[in-house]
């Protein structure tokens, strides 16, 4: 059997294009696409887009294609430009017909016919503006000559490839925008785990795992993405562009959301049905999902004839997440003639009726009460309920159906259905007609394995400030009012009646010690993480009262509340009044919360903000009201959106700290399956024994004794005795993150006392080892927050400078190295190091030093797979060394400029240039000489054109094809970064 080798091209990247071209795209090599481009700075197949862009509009004349080409050319690269390429793409933007003086849509896909379009799959796809640093994409696939999707793959042996792949595409989004300029979407696989996203958006938070069923295989994944019509509809369908925060943001629906829409879509054009309930939990993107399908419905006229969507929400989610993406439905569907109403009062809702109204209508839920019973009884109208849980079991309910009573009903629910009344209603209105009580379902449990949401984890405050048992048992779980509470104003209400439990809350002197409690723990457990908290008060006073409390304590502009007003407040309760931001204030807080550099770090809530609000840097939430069933789950998620700071670091778990009790016993607080709780909100406690059990593990398996010397000794022994495989390295890597995020999470406790000399040990040990093998000079370990700050105060890191140093790859010194203590493993890396450093040092030099330095990468990689020994291995190094000196030497006696010596250094093996005795030294003086006359090829085509056809003279004797090669690799190697 032969022996399996991987490596990022080998095992990923050209798999996936020999995947691709299985189902049907085109494989185009780099210098075939660069060709079709017209150079590095071209972002287009040119004469595939022109000929597809004639063959979809055959009105347009010659012209008018150009135009159209270059007006895709001339957007900027931003994601506004992104957008409107999207709206190209989508066939929204037009071209004026001469022939019928009119504006006419342009083609540039047919989506309703995919065969009909050309798809490409290339790779080492590199994009060189003018004067700028140019990079490079795995692979590219390209629909009809634009680039739609790009690929970063990463080295499957590698620890933390999925998040390096991230910060790499986000690089890309700084340094070269163009290389995004067109691109939808992106791929960040390693083989073992396969991530997609949009452009423009790259961040954990909007990504997506590719589930791969039902084969889990890489073939599988890559064919599954990319099959030609399901990639198509998700260029036409699925890719979102939306204001949030007064920013343009982008979105891609995940698998589930485009499940839900299509089984929605499928119910809404069954006349057989006209009932249905789309369950997925908190955070996944319902709303999403929501206004998608109801676009769809009213896209597609001949399916669902000219159709009415009524989308029904209630007051709180319009004020909050909904508001600027309904705007930017309304602006983006009356774009696409499809009209839009939003009723503004019954009267106005009962006219869009009476009128036979066809397009979408918004409205919140308590507009319907009063309307006429049938006034409108056609059977295309749907109706999307959100948060049905909240709706159903109120007479509004009844006064929406008797108004349309033959439309399709459908509710959307974040929060699982209980067992109680409400919960029955729900499955009773919505889920009669399905067996399962649903028409789709997405659960917590997957969708946080999804890694769509969070995990919940809670701790019980000290005892002294928790409600007691008895008391909140009889004043609030025993209270039948308290059972299926489906929003917060029904929970207020049964509040009020609680007047000792109430008393209890406010008491002065409670909040001041709860307020001690939370300044110390936010300080010590939150902030470090760079992380936000809201405290959740029993009422609007108390908000006030904690909001003085915190002031005593922590810097007042850390601290916010946030409540409604109340005209009498001034008189009945004037701190409440005092503390009241005004409206403005308070949309900027809302935004500011949003971003984890600037203040508020605390917002002190009781009703706003509770539900439809999404602020992903909220880690940490201290309940002080008591709460049950979908309310409660509902505030509690507001802690359990995904986040990735700029370090790239992952918010691993949303915290509540509970100072009510209810969460003593989850299955009185949350009556729900426990299929759809359990697991997912848990004790801190079981991250404690977790942490305790990986750490005793891993000190036994990695901080053995070494034998031995000097504390720098023994780390370099075992950094480059241990640790020289790959795939070890990657199993510690991996281990050790499990451990720090844990630690990150649980740090400051007691019970971390008796492991803190061993926690030090290990992130010592992990610091050195991604040192010492990182490709670059001058890396830092991406130790966490908590974990950087004990190791800087309290660890000195012996040796961590020795495997890190800057070496220069010559004789000289690898002569001097053999004398030196340390391991001739440790010499080899920082040998090949030096190397890289160099040919990042000096661009010029990149074509002698790239192969030297590609054959020193492979003796590492020998070295590395035991295939040979560090000894052997700088034996090795030792020739390259010498060659590498040999070539310079022959660069300083040719006489010729750095840019011409490479261009001899690129020919003087060609075997077409030695069979035409082609003297390759000449070749490279022509080359330079002609570069003289046209100084500007390399932002000017013209002059590229001409310098082109000026090489091609001295290379009359080889044939055509030869004559090719050998002109574009000298156009390459002089035009490299020839304007800075």
């Amino acid at each position: 059997m032969s022996e399996l080798k991987i490596s990022e091209a080998g095992s990923v990247q050209f798999p996936m294009v020999d995947h691709a071209v299985e189902i049907g795209w085109t494989p185009l090599t780099p210098q075939e696409a660069l060709t079709r481009r017209g150079g590095e700075a071209g972002s287009f197949l040119r004469g595939t887009l022109a000929r597809k862009l004639s063959e979809f509009n055959p009105w347009l004349s010659d012209e008018g294609v150009r135009g159209v080409i270059d007006a895709l050319e001339a957007l900027p690269p931003t994601i506004e430009g992104n957008r409107q390429l999207m709206a190209w793409l989508r066939g929204e933007h037009g071209w004026y017909d001469e022939a019928e003086k009119r504006h006419r849509r342009v083609t540039l896909i047919d989506f309703g016919t995919p065969g009909a379009n050309d798809f490409h799959v290339t790779w080492e796809w590199r994009i060189k503006p003018p004067a700028r640093k140019g990079n490079r994409a795995d692979v590219m696939f390209v629909v009809n000559g634009v680039p739609v999707c790009i690929v970063e793959h990463k080295n499957p042996k590698d620890g933390d490839a999925i998040e390096r792949g991230i910060k790499q595409l986000r690089r890309y989004e700084l340094e070269t925008p163009e290389l995004l300029a067109s691109t939808q979407l992106f791929n960040v696989t390693h083989l073992l785990d396969y991530w997609y996203g949009v452009t423009w958006n790259v961040t954990r938070r909007d990504m997506a795992r590719w589930k791969q069923v039902p084969e889990d295989t890489y073939r599988f994944a890559v064919q599954s993405f990319f099959e030609p019509t399901d990639f198509l509809r998700t260029l036409q369908h699925w890719i979102l562009f939306y204001v949030q925060d007064g920013e343009t943001r982008k979105s891609v629906l995940r698998q589930h959301q485009q499940r839900a829409i299509q089984a929605v879509l499928d119910r809404c054009a069954d006349p057989a049905k006209t009932r249905g309930l789309i369950w997925h939990t908190q955070g996944s993107g319902k709303t999403f999902t929501l206004l998608t399908a109801a676009k769809r419905i009213l896209e597609d006229k001949a399916r669902f004839q000219n159709a009415t969507v009524i989308l029904v929400v209630d007051r709180t989610e319009l004020e909050g997440q909904l508001k600027g993406w309904v705007e930017r439905l309304l602006g983006e569907m009356q774009k696409q003639d499809i009209a839009t109403k939003r009723a503004n009062s019954k009267a106005e809702l009962q006219s869009l009726l009476d009128a036979d109204f066809r397009g979408l209508i918004v409205s919140m839920i308590h507009k319907f009460e009063g309307i006429a019973k049938a006034s409108c009884t056609r059977p295309n109208v749907y109706v999307f309920i959100d948060e049905a849980h909240r709706s159903v079991a109120k007479d509004l309910g009844t006064y929406l159906m008797a108004a349309v009573p033959n439309a399709t009903i459908l509710g959307f629910t974040g929060t699982p259905i209980a067992n109680n009344a409400q919960g029955e209603g729900t499955f009773k209105i919505f889920g009669a007609q399905d067996d399962l009580g649903y028409l789709d379902k997405y659960s917590i449990k997957e969708s946080i394995e999804d890694e769509t949401t969070l995990p919940i984890k809670h701790v019980m405050a000290p005892s002294e400030m928790t409600v007691p048992a008895e008391r909140l048992d009889k004043e609030f779980f025993e209270l039948a009012e308290a059972e299926g509470i489906t929003d917060i104003d029904e929970l207020n209400k049964v509040l009020d009646r609680s007047v000792g439990l109430r008393t209890f809350l406010c008491a002065d002197e409670r909040i001041e010690n709860v307020a001690a409690f939370v300044a110390q723990h936010f300080q010590e457990n939150v902030m470090p993480l760079g992380y936000k908290a809201f405290v959740v008060a029993v009422n609007r006073e108390a908000c006030a009262r904690y909001k003085r409390a915190l002031d005593k304590l922590l810097p007042p502009e850390w601290t916010v509340p946030v409540y409604t007003d109340n005209a009498a407040d001034i008189v009945d309760r004037p701190l409440v009044a005092e503390l009241q931001i005004s409206a403005e204030r308070e949309e900027d807080v809302r935004l500011l919360f949003k971003k984890a550099d600037r203040d508020p770090k605390i917002l002190i809530v009781t009703d706003k903000l509770l539900t439809g609000y999404d602020a992903p840097p909220l880690y940490c939430l201290y309940l002080d009201k008591p709460m049950r069933d979908h309310v409660l789950l509902q505030s509690i998620a507001r802690v359990n959106r995904p986040y990735v700071d700029a370090q790239g670091v992952s918010k691993k778990v949303g915290l509540v700290v509970d100072f009510v009790g209810v969460l003593r016993e989850l299955k009185k607080a949350l009556k729900f399956d426990s299929d759809d709780v359990s697991g997912v909100i848990e004790d801190l406690d079981v991250l404690m024994a977790d942490f305790q059990q990986k750490i005793v593990l891993v000190k036994a398996d990695y901080l053995g004794d070494v034998g031995d010397g000097g504390a720098d000794e023994k780390l370099e022994k075992v950094v480059y005795g241990r640790f020289l495989a790959t795939d070890v390295r990657k199993t510690f890597f991996e281990r050790y993150k499990e451990i720090e995020a844990l630690w990150e999470i649980l740090s400051p406790s007691p019970e971390l006392r008796d492991h803190i000399a061993t926690y030090k040990q290990l992130s010592v040990l992990y610091a050195a080892v991604r040192n010492a093998y990182a490709d670059k000079v001058g890396f830092v370990a991406d130790l966490a927050y908590k974990t950087r700050r004990l190791i800087e105060e309290n660890a000195t890191q012996q040796g961590l400078g020795r495997l890190t140093k800057s070496i220069t790859f010559d004789t000289k010194t690898l002569q001097s190295l053999r004398g030196d203590t340390g391991t001739d493993e440790g010499k080899v890396f920082n040998l090949v190091r030096g190397l890289q450093k160099e040919i990042d040092d000096d661009a010029n030099a990149a074509p002698v030093l790239q192969p030297l330095k590609d054959r020193a990468e492979r003796i590492l990689k020998d070295m590395e797979e035991r295939r040979t020994t560090g000894l052997a291995a700088m034996d090795q190094l030792a020739a390259l060394a010498a060659e590498k000196e040999a070539a310079m030497q022959a660069a300083a006696d040719s006489g010729l400029s750095g840019r011409a010596f490479n261009v001899y250094w690129t020919l003087r093996a060609d075997a077409d240039l030695k069979e035409a005795s082609i003297d390759p030294m000449a070749l490279a003086r022509e080359a330079e000489t002609q570069l003289g006359k046209f100084p500007n090829a390399a932002v000017n085509s013209d002059e590229k054109r001409r310098l082109r056809a000026a090489l091609y003279h001295p290379l009359l004797k080889l044939s055509a094809t030869a004559r090719a090669r050998v002109v574009d690799a000298m156009i390459a190697v002089l035009l490299k970064d020839s304007d800075g």
